[in-house]
């Protein structure tokens, strides 16, 4: 009865754990292939063994047709070796197994004693003949080659047929969605995962989840058509990274690349702004870091032979700022920001930009709602109509009496930066900014492998990616500020268990976090009370912010209608 009892929490055990791993596809690859004498037959149970640098080691034995396979196989170089009674001991060194891959050696037996061994090298493979796949592995000496702007791996995938879009010039080293298509589909269709973990946010249109560090990535590999159906979830193609491993022997490395204001030149349009002529903007670009990896042991006492435990630790770090401007903006001019709009009477004036049929601009006229006739103000303090700004004794049309002025309409243009520019820029642009915009970045790679037995393997990764970046400029002024927060990561935990040379347990378990936190720098916010806006929020409850300003927006109508402002007063 206890052995029932242990059966079946066994059963539901594995059944939650397969469970947990549907969601997660394995990077691992397979080698297979037949087993034959000179003459070209097959030999059957020949012992046919693998093993890489990492302490990883497969046996398994030829069928009667001569054919063996070995699945579950870590992406990596593998000497293959074949042993049979009567023949000389085979060895073919440096074949490459490519994440999800299935790798062909064929071997070929001579006469001899067992003793003797005939080596050979693997060649490259010129046609992936083994499964229906169309697929290409970018390889670590391929990422060591080519230099990436902003060192993010996933654009190597563009070096791949079938993909488009995106660009190495440009610099980018946060989130991207590398190639914006595989063949022909939708930038969200396609999948990324690191060490077989999604690594896609699910809002922002298939941007990946942060941005794998570049010297600590192994190989990437683009599946674009016909690949197996474990790898799902998507109905485009897949960007899969493989993370490094530790070694048997220690590895590391340390850089730093750096951008500086001293290196570049001024802008154009800098040069049209004379505060700004021949004064480059600032700019300082740091990215930095570091990895290393080896074997984990004691010296006489724990992995003497470092076959057991292997770790890699990556590191990098950016440091970006630069200087951030708002492409010069038109604002209300200060006669607008006092109910003064005669400027808006003269069609030679830069802020007239309606036109009739003929092309001709239409002037703007500013009439009383209550009344449909153009406001006219006065010069006259006893005159209802009075606006100080009027300084003619036939009056001043399109002013507005300060009677008839609203406070809150005065606040609405008084949130608008005041004009800083004599000169405008692009015909009516009056107002110009800059300000300084910091990015702040952090990548960490974790890598431990454990051979727990001959026939048992436990691989543990983590990727974790932290953004922090401050816009100065967010809407287009200095008035809303805010911050990006982004902690993400992604882990995996994948277990191989070898129960038979003919079968292969193997156990993927991810886990992926997004995270978006994205606050108001309400210390520097505009405060709607210091231009005079005091109306009544619809839902007064739940304000972040209480003094926040409303949303404005104003439409260009044909000529024949009036223009309309639509303010949202939530």
């Amino acid at each position: 009865m206890k052995n029932m009892w242990r059966v079946a929490v066994l059963v539901c055990l594995m059944g939650s754990i397969v469970s947990g791993a549907l969601f997660a596809q394995s990077d691992l690859g397979t080698i297979s292939g037949f087993v034959k004498d000179p003459s070209g037959g097959t030999v059957a149970n020949a012992k046919i063994t693998i093993r890489n640098n990492r302490g990883v080691e497969r046996v398994a034995t030829s069928n009667d047709s001569g054919y063996y396979t070995i699945t579950n196989v870590p992406p990596g170089l593998y000497t293959v070796a074949a042993e049979a009674p009567g023949f000389r001991r085979y060895e073919s060194k440096d074949n490459k197994v490519d994440p999800t891959a299935n790798l062909a050696v064929d071997v070929v037996l001579t006469v001899g004693s067992a003793s003797e061994t005939v080596e050979v090298s693997a060649s490259a493979v010129e046609l992936q003949t083994e499964s229906a796949s169309v697929q290409e592995v970018v390889t670590r000496k391929q990422i060591d080659s080519l230099e990436i702007n902003g060192r993010n791996p996933i654009f190597m995938a563009n070096l791949v047929p079938g993909t488009r879009g995106g660009t190495l010039a440009n610099l980018s080293f946060n989130f991207s969605q590398g190639p914006s298509n595989i063949n022909g589909a939708r930038t969200p269709e396609s999948l990324i995962t690191y060490d077989g973990a999604p690594a896609v946010r699910t809002r922002s249109n298939g941007t990946s989840l942060g941005a794998a560090d570049v010297d600590s990535t192994q190989e990437i590999q683009i599946l674009t058509a016909d690949y197996s159906p474990e790898y799902g979830r998507s109905s485009g193609g897949q960007i899969r990274i493989t993370s490094k491993s530790g070694s048997q022997e220690f590895h590391g490395a340390a850089y730093e690349y750096v951008r500086n204001t001293i290196f570049n030149a001024n802008t154009w349009q800098r040069n049209t702004v004379p505060a700004t002529t021949g004064v480059t903007a600032p700019v300082h670009y740091n990215q930095f870091g570091y990895n290393i990896g080896g074997p984990l042991f004691i010296p006489n006492h724990f992995n003497t032979d470092k076959s057991k435990v292997f770790w890699y630790w990556g590191e990098e770090w950016v440091r970006y700022i630069f200087t951030d401007t708002n492409s010069t903006t038109t604002v209300p001019t200060l006669k607008m920001r006092t109910g003064d709009f005669s400027e808006l009477l003269d069609p030679n004036n830069p802020f007239v930009t309606r036109k009739d049929a003929a092309g001709n601009k239409i002037p703007v006229v500013v009439k009383d709602p209550a009344t449909g006739a153009q406001f006219v103000a006065s010069m006259n303090p006893g005159d209802p109509n009075y606006n100080p700004a009027c300084t003619s004794a036939a009056g001043c049309p399109n002013v507005i009496p300060v009677a008839r002025l609203s406070p809150n309409g005065l606040g609405i243009l008084k949130a608008y930066p005041a004009p800083n520019l004599t000169t405008l820029i692009n015909g009516n642009q009056n107002w110009f900014f800059q300000a300084s915009h910091p990015q702040y970045q952090r990548k960490d790679t974790v890598a431990v492998d454990i051979n727990l037995t001959e026939k048992q393997r436990l691989r543990l990764r983590r990727v974790y990616f932290s953004f922090w970046e401050y816009q100065p400029l967010d809407g287009g002024t200095n008035e809303t500020p805010k911050f990006f927060d982004r902690p993400n990561q992604t882990n995996s935990i994948d277990y191989v268990w070898t129960v038979s040379p003919t079968k292969v347990n193997e156990v993927l378990l991810t886990a992926s976090k997004d995270n978006v936190h994205i606050p108001v720098d309400q210390a520097r916010f505009l405060d709607r009370t210091t231009v005079g806006l005091n109306y009544s929020y619809i839902f007064p409850q739940g304000k972040l912010i209480p003094t926040r300003i409303p949303t404005v927006n104003m439409d260009h109508p044909p000529a024949s209608q009036p223009l309309i402002w639509t303010i949202c007063l939530a």
